[in-house]
């Protein structure tokens, strides 16, 4: 009686714990928006000292998007080295619609503020200009753009197994 009792009981634990799990198809969609900035029409430039930044890619970057985000930031460039305690960002604005205070201000605020200013210096880009070789300011225009992407991800569905029966109840048997 206990052997058939036991046998009933491992088939049907065996025989519900083999099946395998299902796979869902999740479909996921990303939408990129990227908002039209108006023509800036730089006409001062800023040297500044920035401390914390441990490189230019991603710490330049954060500094660039946020700066450009203002929408009166025209460019953002460095003098960068690996390792240097210091380094110097140089950015070109439009003086009617932003400070250089409230650049130093958003530098200074970013990333739970990574980053500490030190000297700087503002000259305008017409005397600059004049004094050095004749260039050109580069303006940028961003265009509104919307890009959607689709990932089809597979997600196994929730399983679990049964530990092994047999082990558990070989000692009924013996």
């Amino acid at each position: 009686m206990k052997h058939a009792i036991f046998l009933g009981l491992a088939t049907v634990l065996v025989l519900g714990s083999c099946s395998s799990p299902e796979k869902k198809i999740i479909s996921i969609e990303k939408k990129v928006v990227y908002k039209k900035l108006d023509p800036v029409q730089a006409d001062r430039k800023l040297a500044i000292e920035v401390s914390g930044m441990t490189c230019e890619h991603a710490c330049g970057g954060s500094i660039r998007m946020a700066l450009k985000e203002t929408g009166a930031v025209d460019r953002v460039s460095y003098d960068f080295e690996t390792g240097r305690k210091t380094n110097t960002a140089y950015i070109t604005f439009d003086k009617s619609k932003i400070s250089a205070d409230k650049i130093v201000s958003i530098i200074e605020t970013l990333n739970e503020k990574q980053f500490t200013t030190g000297k700087s210096t503002s000259t305008d880009l017409e005397e600059e200009t004049k004094s050095s070789s004749p260039s050109t300011t580069k303006t940028t225009t961003v265009i509104t753009e919307t890009k959607t992407s689709k990932v089809d991800v597979d997600v196994p569905e929730t399983s679990w197994e049964i530990p092994n029966i047999f082990e558990f109840f070989s000692h009924l048997v013996n």
